[in-house]
């Protein structure tokens, strides 16, 4: 266990808010995890341990490790902040601190379920036809298929994409988007997915920017959030919503590291998503 500054005054403060011992415990393990991060990664505070060199920034990149790197929920994050929070007003009560590092460090948003594109995964063959932009449309179909983000724009996943099996309303889509796609593909002389309009540019392979600019356009179109991360969450949270997975399902929930299955199981649970299916 890290080395928590002035952890006996502390205990004796929680003593006086008639804590429960499951909430005491919690807070210990804030506290340590916090300073487990912390004497790693601030410089200054692993040569002192003096709590005047714990700052703000300190507790914004934990906030950032617990959310990217632990993949802990929303909620779980909130709870550690204010735990963090209870214990540098103690030590600024009692000016063993001159500051409150947690004072200006906003709570994670918990997202609701109407704030995931749900519809897009149940009405495919909607979003397919669409006037959406071709590249929204095509990353709808390869989210759909089980794969996240990052590998879509992988080079050579095409070859991975052409062996899926698709329907025949999928097929439809994908001969628009060959039409589209042959004369980049002759142009650039490379058979990526996504591929730059702009003849002009450094790269044959779209950027993300310019991915995420059709995405946008597309979202304030349908007023749903089509950002790749929004769409990848709400087709493993659907996945995890239901008993008779597809073999797209069942591919992306195997693909999943255990931290990650964790985290989307977490979730569900905080936006009470779909209500009724499997864990």
């Amino acid at each position: 266990m890290s080395k928590i500054p002035y952890l006996t005054g502390f205990n004796a403060y929680l003593k006086t808010r008639h804590i429960s011992k499951r909430a005491h415990v919690e807070y210990m393990n804030s506290l340590n995890d916090f300073f487990s991060y912390t004497i790693q990664h601030n410089d200054d505070y692993k040569i002192s341990e003096d709590i005047k060199d714990v700052h703000e920034m300190d507790v914004r990149l934990f906030k950032t490790f617990m959310l990217e790197n632990l993949k802990l929920s929303p909620s779980t994050v909130n709870k550690v902040i204010s735990n963090l929070n209870v214990y540098f007003k103690y030590l600024f009560g009692i000016k063993k601190t001159p500051e409150i590092p947690t004072l200006y460090v906003n709570s994670v948003v918990v997202p609701k379920q109407s704030d995931f594109p749900v519809d897009v995964f149940q009405n495919l063959p909607k979003y397919l036809n669409s006037d959406l932009s071709i590249y929204t449309r095509l990353m709808i179909l390869i989210i759909s298929k089980g794969f996240n983000y990052k590998e879509a724009l992988e080079p050579d996943f095409y070859k991975e994409f052409e062996e899926l099996k698709f329907t025949t309303i999928e097929k439809k889509f994908l001969e628009i988007y060959q039409a589209f796609i042959t004369p980049l593909r002759s142009y650039w002389g490379n058979q990526n997915l996504f591929l730059s309009r702009n003849k002009g540019a450094n790269s044959p392979l779209l950027s993300v920017s310019a991915l995420h600019r059709d995405l946008k356009r597309d979202s304030e179109a349908t007023n749903l959030d089509l950002s790749p991360k929004k769409l990848y969450t709400t087709f493993i949270l659907l996945a995890l919503s239901t008993n008779d997975l597809s073999d797209n399902q069942d591919r992306a929930l195997e693909a999943l590291e255990t931290a990650s299955l964790l985290y989307y199981r977490r979730l569900k649970r905080e936006v009470n998503f779909m209500n009724d299916g499997r864990e």
